[in-house]
């Protein structure tokens, strides 16, 4: 199979290119220290990884998905089976003040591509977000809750997914997620490790809640569904037509697409999360002791605005997220990282990285 990554210089993207040469190079038996540790923690990375699959990455400057013809061509040269677009508009407060690259990057792109994954009857995997919710549930989102953006970010993401349902119906997956860190590139992990290390004093926001999620984890479950989908398709074309069966995807989505969330288990505020990483980082790396010292103190979203001029983007109190349907569906062992809470995904992201020396 042939899988072409969009966005190749973001987190995700890397988890996922990560991934791939871990399966490759444990089959080769050539693992490294850091890799060997990944793929104790994922052992599922040489179940959904076929020797004989072939993924690359695209950058903006060979791939940008707001340009047709660059579409055009990047597929024209890689001849995908499969695309997993990891390109975004990540600038959520930004966007409130200029909203044109937003919308450009998070509902135009994504059209364009489907537009191009249809021509060719290629499969599209499309990333979203938690924020497509508006925070009012007190529960973990799933699948079947209403969307209700709060921002421009959030209403941008939700029109994307609506385009990709629109012209791909089942050819197409969406995968929501949430708070992804990883030790690429910068997120609120990496920032968090920085400022912890440098600063006796952190105010943290600790009036929002969600999941946080290991990319790597991400990237496997993204390798999991796409080797189900395609193993389902071959057995599918050996037999009888099956017949229909009610889609469970909702109403607000068009066309039978399939959706899902994919995020660790459980929930936490901002605060509760930069707490556990300087704990982990006191126990991880000896010589981040000076964490210890970084006195963190908890505030609200209001106090948070009123330290900046500008209006910030509105988010939602509670945006967790239900994983309960894509476990299932790729029947995911309760023992599994990829269903495990947050706190030891996060333990894992964090050995990792010390091996790597990021």
């Amino acid at each position: 199979m042939r899988v072409l990554i969009t966005g190749a210089g973001g987190q995700l993207a890397q988890a996922l290119l990560s991934v791939v040469q871990v399966a490759t190079d444990a089959r080769l038996n050539t693992c490294n220290t850091s890799q060997q540790l990944l793929l104790d923690m994922l052992p599922e990375i040489t179940e959904c990884i076929e020797v004989d699959d072939n993924v690359k990455g695209f950058v903006k400057e060979q791939l940008n998905i707001c340009c047709q013809e660059s579409i055009q061509s990047a597929f024209d040269e890689f001849a995908p089976d499969v695309v997993i677009n990891c390109a975004a508009y990540n600038a959520v407060d930004n966007a409130e003040q200029k909203p044109t690259q937003a919308i450009a990057i998070n509902e135009q792109g994504p059209k364009l591509l489907a537009l191009e994954c249809k021509a060719r009857n290629i499969k599209l995997v499309h990333i979203s977000t938690d924020f497509v919710f508006d925070g009012a549930l007190s529960t973990a989102y799933t699948e079947q809750d209403l969307p209700s953006p709060l921002s421009v970010y959030g209403q941008s993401k939700l029109n994307g997914e609506r385009a990709v349902a629109e012209v791909l119906g089942s050819d197409a997956m969406i995968i929501r997620t949430s708070w992804l860190y990883s030790c690429w590139g910068t997120n609120f992990v990496t920032t968090m490790q920085r400022l912890l290390a440098t600063k006796e004093r952190l105010a943290i926001i600790d009036d929002q809640t969600g999941s946080p999620t290991w990319c790597e984890a991400l990237a496997v479950v993204i390798f999991k569904l796409i080797k189900q989908k395609a193993d389902s398709e071959v057995s599918a074309a050996s037999k009888m037509p099956a017949p229909a069966r009610r889609n469970d995807v909702a109403s607000h989505l068009l066309n039978n697409a399939e959706l899902y969330h994919y995020a660790a288990a459980e929930s936490c505020t901002w605060f509760e999360l930069t707490k556990q990483i300087q704990k982990l980082m006191c126990a991880i790396h000896s010589s981040h002791r000076a964490s210890l010292t970084c006195e963190l103190e908890p505030i609200t979203s209001e106090i948070w605005q009123s330290w900046h001029q500008a209006r910030l983007a509105t988010r939602p109190v509670q945006s967790a997220l239900c994983a309960a349907k894509i476990n299932s569906q790729l029947m995911v062992s309760e023992h599994s990282m990829l269903t495990a809470p947050w706190p030891q995904q996060l333990q894992a992201m964090l050995k990792y990285q010390a091996l790597l020396n990021l």
